[in-house]
């Protein structure tokens, strides 16, 4: 039936089979063969070279590579060749092939081949026609020309139109008008726009439009229509839009450097609150941890009280920390990397985070075995987990069920950007189930300012920050991200070779070993207007033995200082005074007392503070929450310079 069928169809029919060694053959010829080929179906059978001879030189590679992707792929077959018999003819021949792959591998294809030579050869000079038209179109500059079927599919796309959309010439023939430039909201429209063109014969008028490039952004056109119903053919409609885009692009850039000083503005104004803020809280949370240490001092062992104080310091010194979270956001904190290990660091900050986690989110932690120690900033790692998780925390808002996975673990091998010498690292990942990200939104997620969110949503700076700080730290960052997919961020922070893990008691442990006798009952003169702070001083020095004179007015303690009617062995100012800075202060006491070591503590330790100390005779920074460790240390060190060792009762 087959074969009767086959000898009153023009053209051939034919069985192709490919091995997968890559033998190829004819598994049965209709005698269609003899028409198109002008060799019988039985010598193609035995030899499939036969037909693969006739092929144009030039089209043999083309056509070879249609066959091997349509065997890899399993999609139809399509294509068209030229062949030239044995007589001398010159044919087009076009065909078609569904492929089949059996159980060993074997693909074949039942094909339909066709004599195409007539038509191609009559469509020839019409497309001669049409070449001189559309290569005028081709190269004009600037003016974008789309041809559209009725059916919206594209059959003409110019280099203009590629320049202006991104869109290549065969990205977009064949695919339709709506999918390519037009926004889902303007689809109804178009589509009746064109209905009308088509019933009316009248173009749609022009008018600006807002269309859509390939990458998702907007573009601004001036667009007219032409509508052809040329006899014989399809009606058709061209799209001649001009690009708007330079007449409002002064106005948009206006427009982003406003917006962009108003957040640089508004990040400035931060970093002076963060600092006012560190100021005046830290005064607050150094009463509260010097305090305990002395409430600690007093209690007995086995008191119950000694439970309820030391969970007071534990909630004091993580305020000591926020703050300094606040300072590392505002980007005004310097970078001091010790060896730590990021297990603590790591479960302090899921604490914090848990205090804001919002309702439905699910946020979990594991932490591997082995995990080495690194040279970094306890408190900027903490600010890169806090922006991450917040990030993935804001991607999965509005999820069923949102999962946020924090993982610690050890890593060896080289992550692919980083070093390759270096083997050994921590890895820290977060991991969410959120919405994921696009190609185009990872490729700016590190831009100052870019952002994805709301107006009044985000600023755009978390991830900048996150990236600052682990180019401080040598860091590697990996992401992984797909719309829908959810996004994980991978951060890779070198190991410390040969470093002890250090030594970190628990916090309820932690208690104050026995100091050192004071060396030589140092007299201190202490400076503070807070007199919260200044009453404390006084009882915590008193306590380690040494002599101790307290003011709350930096002109009565300057003038203590010039009357010597006592001697001061000390020097300890506060930075923040009003009508008189600690540095003011300091110079202001060297050049009464040159010999008289000073220090100055403050809740807020800027880079200026730092560059401008030596200069007035500051020995020693202290920063303030951390006066009960930090002080006595700097006050032994200073009060050994001048007096030298205790001396033995």
């Amino acid at each position: 039936m087959l074969a009767a069928m086959a000898k009153h169809m023009p053209g051939a029919l034919l069985q192709y089979v490919l091995a997968p060694g890559g033998e190829h053959r004819i598994g049965w010829m209709s005698q269609g063969c003899q028409e198109l080929w002008e060799v019988t179906p039985q010598a193609v059978e035995h030899d499939a070279e036969v037909l693969w001879a006739m092929v144009d030189e030039q089209d043999v590679p083309a056509m070879r590579a249609s066959v091997l992707d349509s065997a890899r792929t399993l999609e139809d077959w399509v294509h068209e060749w030229r062949i030239t018999t044995a007589s001398g003819q010159r044919k087009w021949l076009h065909g078609v092939g569904r492929p089949q792959r059996l159980a060993d591998g074997t693909v074949v294809w039942s094909t339909v081949i066709v004599d195409m030579t007539h038509s191609k050869r009559s469509s020839d000079a019409m497309r001669d026609s049409e070449a001189r038209f559309r290569q005028l179109l081709e190269y004009v500059p600037n003016v974008s020309v789309q041809g559209y079927g009725l059916d919206l599919t594209t059959r003409y796309w110019n280099q203009a139109s590629e320049r202006l959309y991104g869109y290549s010439a065969s990205e977009a023939i064949g695919r339709s008008l709506l999918d390519l430039i037009i926004p889902p909201e303007m689809h109804t429209g178009v589509v009746g726009a064109v209905t009308e063109m088509i019933e009316s014969g009248l173009p749609i008028p022009a008018a600006d439009l807002t269309l859509r490039r390939k990458d998702g952004t907007s573009v601004d056109v001036y667009s007219s229509h032409v509508y052809l119903n040329i006899p014989g053919r399809e009606p058709e409609f061209y799209c001649i839009d001009f690009d708007l885009t330079e007449r409002r692009d002064s106005e948009a850039i206006r427009a982003q450097l406003q917006s962009q000083l108003r957040e640089s503005q508004k990040m400035e104004a931060l970093g002076t609150l963060a600092g006012g803020v560190a100021h005046d809280f830290n005064n607050i949370v150094a009463a509260i941890i010097g305090n305990v240490e002395l409430a600690l001092d007093d209690v007995p062992a086995d008191s119950p009280a000694r439970t309820s104080l030391t969970e007071i310091r534990k909630a004091s010194r993580r305020a000591r920390d926020l703050v300094q979270q606040i300072l590392a956001f505002s980007r005004r904190q310097l970078l001091e990397r010790q060896v730590i290990e990021l297990a603590p660091v790591v479960e302090e900050s899921l604490r914090l985070l848990r205090a804001t986690l919002p309702a439905g989110v699910d946020l979990s932690l594991h932490i591997g075995d082995g995990v080495p120690c690194v040279l970094a900033d306890a408190t900027q790692i903490e600010q890169v987990l806090l922006n991450l998780c917040t990030n993935a925390w804001q991607a999965v808002r509005g999820a069923a069920q949102g999962r946020v996975a924090i993982r610690l673990e050890a890593h060896q091998g080289s992550p692919g950007a980083a070093d390759a010498t270096l083997t050994d690292w921590a890895r820290l990942t977060v991991c969410d189930n959120g919405q994921g990200m696009s190609d185009e939104t990872r490729a700016r997620m590190f831009e100052p300012f870019f952002t994805t969110k709301p107006p009044g949503k985000g600023t755009g700076l978390g991830l900048a920050v996150v990236h600052g700080i682990l180019r401080d730290h040598d860091a590697v960052l990996q992401v992984q991200s797909a719309p829908g997919e959810g996004s994980t961020f991978s951060v890779y922070l070198p190991a410390v070779e040969g470093a002890a893990s250090p030594a970190v008691a628990p916090m309820a442990q932690q208690v104050r070993p026995p100091r050192a006798a004071a060396p030589g009952r140092a007299h201190i003169l202490y400076v503070d207007d807070d007199e919260m702070i200044a009453f404390l001083m006084e009882r915590l020095l008193q306590r380690e033995g040494y002599r101790v004179t307290v003011f709350t007015h930096a002109a009565q303690a300057l003038a203590a200082v010039r009357d010597q009617a006592e001697p001061f062995d000390l020097v300890i100012t506060d930075y923040n005074m009003p009508g008189m800075s600690g540095l003011d202060f300091a110079r202001a006491v060297r050049e009464l007392r040159p010999d008289s070591p000073v220090a100055i503590t403050s809740g807020y330790i800027s880079e200026e503070l730092r560059a401008q100390a030596p200069a007035a005779g500051v020995s020693e920074l202290i920063y303030k929450p951390n006066t009960v460790e930090e002080l006595f240390a700097a006050v032994d060190r200073l009060a050994r310079a001048v007096l030298g060792p205790p001396r033995p009762n």
